[in-house]
Order: C-alpha cells, then sequence, then structure tokens
C-alpha cells in the first residue's frame, strides 16, 4: 500500500512508478505553459525552488550539527 494513495496512479500496485511519472510529466507541461503564459511565473517558480532547497540544507546542516 503506497504512502500517498491519491497519487499512485498505476494498475499494478507494487510497480514504484507507473501513473506517477504521468501525473508528475502533466504538472511539468502545466507549468511550462504557464510560464510561457506569463514569464513572471519564472520568478516566482525560481524564487520557491531557491528557498526550498536553502531550508532543506540549513535543518541538514542543524541536524549534522547536532549529532555530536
Amino acid at each position: 500500500m503506497p504512502m500517498f494513495p491519491l497519487f499512485h496512479f498505476s494498475r499494478n500496485p507494487s510497480s514504484p512508478f507507473g501513473g506517477g511519472l504521468l501525473f508528475n510529466g502533466l504538472l511539468c507541461v502545466f507549468f511550462g505553459l504557464a510560464i510561457l503564459a506569463a514569464p513572471e511565473l519564472l520568478a516566482y517558480f525560481v524564487a520557491t525552488v531557491l528557498l526550498f532547497f536553502g531550508a532543506t540544507m540549513l535543518t541538514m546542516w542543524w541536524k549534522v550539527r547536532n549529532m555530536r
């Protein structure tokens, strides 16, 4: 049983991929079309990705620092 059954669209439940690739592919196409329609969305998208990765790296640094 997948952890998030809402996003697991595969007919074969033992397959780790399947419909998840379809969902991610459609999501990428949707974001691509939205950025082409309104190019200023690209700045928001890049800023969101940078904030996410920055917060992730700070969290990893904090966990490594407190392991001692």
